[in-house]
């Protein structure tokens, strides 16, 4: 039977660690509940702002614009990795690696950019060219003006010609205890299947000027969806992982209260033996 002292000095050990993750849990929960306020009200326009763009390009199929998808280029593909800055949070960020391995193998020249500690220090354990961007001080929260900024470089590498498009390996958020890892298209934007009779839509100003600004403006909101999804999956993850982290404690503590228990009732029994005997031999 186990030693009573240190079967409860592993009970506190649990009961403290126990309170270190319904903290966390408790924290990812606020973050979550703060990020997806964000991104519902964020989805809407950028759903509509998609349709709209989606309906002009299928209203003009022989426009022609740098963002728009066009003949087969030679350089090579990009990929941005979107993880987590800090772990605990499950299976997130192997899940988000393992879509991004599979894109790699299908393009093993991909131009990499690591956004997120996790990505960043798992690229480099696996080996492979250096990312040519790493972004680390994200810490799981959108920032519009740090956005911006790589949504500027990723835009001028692709028109420079550096790279073919942009994909980007994230999570889509589903609902609170549910996302999934996508590797997403980000640019070039994709033509709608051409139309026997398009629909007619008329523009102010003509159709290659609004087709810039229109286009602009889609691809800085499918941006900033992206890790809005993103940045609230993780905290979901995190809060879920937490939760199962507390639940599994209180059942490690009554597993090893139970086990306490026996080994007193041992000692007890045992030493009341001894008095028994000891008294029967003083007779």
């Amino acid at each position: 039977m186990q030693n009573l002292r240190a079967l409860r000095q592993r009970i506190r050990s649990v009961q403290n660690t126990q309170k270190i993750t319904k903290a966390m849990q408790m924290v990812a929960g606020a973050k979550l509940r703060r990020s997806l306020e964000e991104l519902v009200s964020f989805r809407p326009y950028a759903e509509a702002l998609g349709q709209v763009t989606q309906r002009f390009l299928s209203a003009h199929p022989g426009l022609q614009h740098p963002l728009i998808a066009a003949e087969q280029s030679e350089a090579p593909a990009g990929l941005v990795i979107l993880t987590s800055d800090t772990g605990l949070c499950g299976t997130y960020n192997e899940k988000v690696l393992s879509a991004a391995d599979r894109f790699r193998m299908e393009f093993p020249s991909a131009v990499v950019v690591a956004i997120g500690r996790k990505g960043t220090r798992s690229l480099a354990h696996r080996g492979g060219p250096r990312p040519a961007k790493e972004i680390v001080t994200w810490g799981g929260r959108y920032d519009p003006a740090e956005a911006g900024k790589l949504l500027g470089w990723l835009e001028s590498e692709y028109l420079e010609g550096k790279v073919s498009s942009w994909d980007v390996a994230t999570t889509r958020f589903i609902s609170a205890l549910s996302w999934k890892p996508v590797v997403e298209r980000l640019l070039p934007a994709e033509r709608p299947a051409v139309q026997e009779y398009p629909e007619k839509v008329i523009v102010e100003p003509e159709a290659a000027a609004f087709a810039d600004r229109l286009l602009r403006r889609q691809l800085r909101s499918q941006f900033a969806r992206v890790l809005r999804e993103a940045f609230t999956a993780e905290h979901s993850a995190r809060m879920v992982a937490m939760k199962n982290a507390t639940e599994n404690a209180d059942e490690m503590i009554s597993s090893l209260t139970l086990v306490r228990n026996k080994a007193r009732q041992a000692t007890i029994t045992k030493e009341l033996i001894e008095v028994v005997s000891g008294a029967e031999a003083l007779k």
